[in-house]
């Protein structure tokens, strides 16, 4: 299936574009998560300002990994590896370039509120009732849900139930739960805003279903290199910090306004912004 059937499954289309055009286009693939959405719209907004076009396409992860694979989309910030997304790389893994990762700091798993008496994912099969028997989820196309249905599956977590959603869904019923106390699951991963507005933990995955040593890379398409050598170069030197990215995911969270949130940031890191770009501090102004 191309990237074309798939976005149009979802009702979106790629925006029309001549051959010279869409060269010059860099079309990025964004993860509707956390992380996804500010890496996505702080690098639309650097490349932008080094005068480069850029368009955002927000379609299914399955979608993002195959239109890099065909060349109908350029880059990706958002791959979580080797662990999270692996089902996806290991079939496109000879059709992509793999820049390596852009946050090194991350972290996935299933949390609880640190009021939650359960510590394991083993603790789960007998605290059914007081979790009502469900695990509060994401897309579910995403990487994390399939490593939870794993989990679930090994764990006797038979009769529970993982509600699919949107990052933004899971974070309000959580942040619902934890106003009433109540006792709640969620996939979660770091950094991600949730774990400032509300004190959770991780469980313990003594099988070792999510990994601990993730981390996110940027993928783009073969050929990008030779076809865009100066976007490529910015974005294999893209890299930041969990500490760099709080504050950001903060505001995104608080307000939902992804591009004018990455204008502020990049306004306010320009010596991180002058490393991407491989210039001197003083040139990027």
């Amino acid at each position: 299936m191309t990237l074309r059937s798939l976005i149009a499954s979802t009702g979106l289309l790629l925006v029309a574009a001549t051959p010279m055009a869409q060269a010059d286009t860099l079309r990025l693939g964004i993860g509707e998560w956390a992380t996804g959405q500010a890496s996505t719209y702080v690098l639309k907004t650097v490349l932008e300002d080094a005068g480069h076009e850029v368009q955002v396409h927000s379609v299914s992860l399955a979608a993002i990994w195959q239109g890099l694979s065909v060349g109908e989309l350029d880059a990706f910030t958002g791959a979580w590896l080797p662990v999270t997304q692996a089902s996806y790389y290991t079939g496109v893994d000879d059709k992509v370039d793999d820049l390596g990762p852009n946050l090194s700091d991350a972290r996935i798993g299933l949390a609880v509120p640190s009021y939650a008496e359960v510590t394991s994912i083993t603790d789960l099969a007998e605290a059914g009732e007081a979790f009502d028997r469900r695990i509060h989820g994401i897309d579910p196309g995403a990487g994390i849900m399939a490593l939870t249905e794993q989990a679930m599956e090994a764990n006797g977590l038979d009769d529970w139930r993982l509600v699919a959603g949107s990052d933004a869904a899971m974070s309000k019923t959580l942040a619902t739960a934890t106003a009433n106390q109540d006792p709640i699951v969620v996939t979660a991963w770091a950094p991600h805003p949730v774990f400032s507005g509300q004190s959770l933990r991780y469980l313990e995955d003594p099988q070792g279903f999510y990994s601990q040593d993730d981390s996110i890379h940027t993928i783009t398409r073969q050929g990008l290199a030779e076809a865009q050598p100066e976007v490529a170069a910015i974005l294999d030197r893209f890299a930041w910090s969990a500490d760099d990215v709080e504050g950001l995911l903060e505001a995104n969270q608080a307000n939902g306004e992804y591009e004018a949130n990455a204008r502020a940031w990049v306004d306010a890191h320009p010596e991180l912004v002058a490393e991407w770009l491989g210039e001197p501090l003083g040139d990027s102004e």
